[in-house]
């Protein structure tokens, strides 16, 4: 709310943990927000029934839903995790040793959102990968057309020093898209000031950057960016590389995770937003074409 005081906050708030019931209550709402804020999430794996039953044609049932809500204008981000690439479920160990992506975050069809911190702590200016923030590649979804580039760049990259093949899909959606500053943020409540991290702050920070987006877009009589994935990844260079740091999952010291390097990367995306170049991408768009899923 801070960085988009002007624009209306709607809470959609569900009693029971369940995107399938959020994205339902999402879609039928006849005028929804613009802009949405995700930040819940689970493995991959733990998605599914009420039973905890993994299931892939739960998740792409709300992919479905995904994709009607950015045909309507309406823009999903979701945080991409604060446990590296190990997710919820831990790593493992020996022969059962596996990197876990997060859904939603894992979805093409919502912008995922990873998390940064200052490369000299409390010193505004470079940005590192926070070594919590979630990222990678997923076992459920295939890279989607918009990012198959961004990724066969950074696969080719010497300075990625990929992990060992066998820990990681090297076939499936990356993420997380972009990111944002995740740590030490001052928290007002009933008990007064706390001191809080995490992608679920990042999260809302870059919804409420592409919800200014989307007013200056609609003061100019354009419609709403919807879908923002294929604009990001054509729009890469209005973001802030992060080139430092990697996300192994908690410890500055872990050697799991991947390494940030120039351009994409599943441990930043395409970095942090640049509001000023954003605006000049966003306002020479124009009206856009129904957006065209694979």
């Amino acid at each position: 709310r801070g960085l988009a005081d002007a624009i209306p906050l709607t809470v959609i708030f569900q009693k029971k943990y369940s995107i399938a019931a959020w994205v339902h209550t999402l879609s039928s709402m006849s005028q929804p927000p613009l802009v949405h804020s995700i930040s819940w999430g689970s493995d991959e794996f733990q998605n599914g029934t009420d039973e905890g039953n993994s299931d892939i044609g739960y998740m792409q049932a709300i992919n479905v839903q995904f994709m009607q809500a950015g045909v309507r204008g309406v823009s999903i981000l979701a945080a991409s995790g604060d446990s590296g690439v190990c997710a919820f479920e831990g790593c493992g160990s020996g022969a059962k040793k596996r990197y876990h992506a997060v859904f939603p975050a894992s979805s093409p069809y919502v912008t995922s959102v990873g998390g940064t911190g200052f490369a000299r702590r409390g010193v505004i200016g470079d940005e590192k990968v926070w070594s919590s923030s979630g990222g990678g590649f997923s076992d459920a979804f295939p890279a989607a057309d918009f990012q198959r580039e961004a990724i066969a760049a950074y696969k080719s990259n010497s300075a990625a020093k990929l992990p060992a093949a066998n820990l990681w899909n090297s076939t499936g959606r990356g993420y997380p898209d972009v990111s944002a500053l995740a740590v030490d943020y001052c928290e007002i409540g009933t008990g007064g000031a706390l001191g809080v991290s995490g992608t679920s702050a990042a999260a809302p920070v870059t919804a409420a950057v592409f919800a200014r987006l989307n007013g200056l877009r609609l003061a100019a009589g354009q419609p709403p960016l919807g879908w923002l994935n294929p604009f990001i990844y054509q729009n890469g260079d209005a973001f802030n590389d992060v080139t430092q740091g990697r996300n192994g999952g908690g410890s500055i010291f872990s050697r799991e995770g991947f390494t940030a390097t120039e351009g994409w990367d599943p441990a930043s995306g395409w970095g942090t937003p640049n509001f000023e170049a954003l605006a000049r991408r966003t306002s020479a768009l124009g009206p856009r074409a129904q957006p065209h899923f694979v």
